[in-house]
């Protein structure tokens, strides 16, 4: 049985969150990080949360769906008490900048800051193929994707409990289904596990069913410690060398799978260490903020640089990326203390839907 928290997926948070900024700060700087294949594929740290959500929303809900005590309105308020507060937060503070830039003359892309499009993005539908690209705090897409697919729980549930006694078949039907979409959208030119605004909200569909196959999966069966951690070690290897060596990602993403089913089965152990430290856990927290802050904290701080700091070379250049996530790391805990926590418990005290308690994973899955 897995414990309620399983801490080494918090812990994995943070890891995701800073493989998806690096990739997005890789081109700052005239660094030419983008020259390095684990780099570049740093999109697909979203495909890692995508899968951990799914996870982890099965770990705290499938058993209650089981049960017949499954409140889906209570559920989507909690979900809606997790993400919306920072990103409301973070959107604001895009349209902060951008009003800041007209005022002061400076020049910004017009189809990324259009405000015809701010409806769908409060709506959090802006990844379902109602916007033409990604726009305003642009990481928020995949808030919008986990909103879609929060909708669909009740499908994951279902499959989950249809299949609970061949939980490989389960796993091995999501990873045809993977294939498939792969493959379909590779035909018409597109790149499935890079897609966001432009119906990006499907990407996420094999990527959660993923999440709620694997912990069927370790709800039937357990691995010795032993081999959980080093299969944890193995898929983590994996990916790093199938991405430096810039593989299709038909072949990483099942790595990201196998890495989240073998941490999570590590810590089944009576003392699990495996990425459980305190200060990892906690910056697995904080992970969600941190995705949400790092554009406006990027179109701030190295637009402040270029300003202040135009000589830089060699060592300074290095140093003032690497202050990027200083800075942003800052950025987040100041939103996570203050928005994040406790306007989630704010609205979760004001659930209308409620009619007996909703269970609350103490670290949730999301960006």
């Amino acid at each position: 049985m897995y414990p309620s928290d399983i801490r080494p997926l918090t812990s994995l948070r943070i890891c995701a969150a800073l493989w998806v900024l690096v990739y997005h700060f890789r081109n700052h700087l005239d660094l030419g990080l983008e020259r390095f294949g684990l780099v570049a594929k740093g999109y697909l740290g979203v495909d890692l949360f995508f899968i951990l959500s799914g996870f982890i929303l099965s770990h705290v809900y499938t058993r209650a769906w089981a049960e017949r005590r499954f409140n889906y309105g209570s559920f989507l308020w909690a979900r809606l008490a997790r993400v919306y507060p920072v990103h409301l937060v973070t959107l604001a503070a895009t349209i902060a900048i951008w009003l800041a830039a007209l005022k002061l003359g400076v020049g910004f892309d017009p189809q990324a800051f259009d405000p015809r499009m701010l409806p769908q993005h409060l709506l959090l539908v802006h990844a379902w193929g109602t916007t033409p690209t990604v726009q305003w705090n642009f990481p928020s897409w995949s808030i919008s994707a986990e909103w879609f697919a929060y909708l669909g729980f009740p499908v994951a549930a279902i499959a989950s409990m249809a299949l609970r006694r061949r939980p490989r078949l389960f796993v091995l039907a999501v990873l045809a289904l993977f294939v498939a979409m792969f493959l379909t959208a590779q035909e018409r030119g597109v790149l499935f596990t890079d897609m966001s605004a432009q119906i990006g909200a499907l990407r996420i569909i094999p990527a959660f069913l993923m999440g709620a196959a694997l912990h069927r999966l370790g709800s039937s069966l357990s691995l010795p410690a032993a081999m959980a951690g080093f299969g944890a070690l193995a898929a983590t290897a994996w990916v790093a060398i199938a991405a430096s060596l810039r593989l299709s990602d038909l072949y990483i993403w099942p790595g990201l799978a196998m890495l989240i089913f073998c941490l999570a089965e590590t810590s089944k152990a009576a003392k699990p260490r495996a990425m459980s430290a305190p200060a990892l856990v906690y910056l697995g927290e904080v992970s969600y903020s941190l995705y949400m802050v790092h554009l406006p904290v990027d179109i701030v701080y190295f637009h402040a640089l270029e300003k202040l700091a135009p000589g830089l070379s060699g060592a300074g250049i290095a140093l003032a990326w690497a202050g990027a996530f200083v800075a942003c790391q800052l950025a987040a805990m100041v939103a996570y203390h203050l928005v994040e926590r406790p306007a989630r418990n704010w609205l979760r005290g004001r659930d209308p839907f409620a009619r007996r308690p909703t269970p609350e994973p103490a670290h949730e899955p999301v960006l």
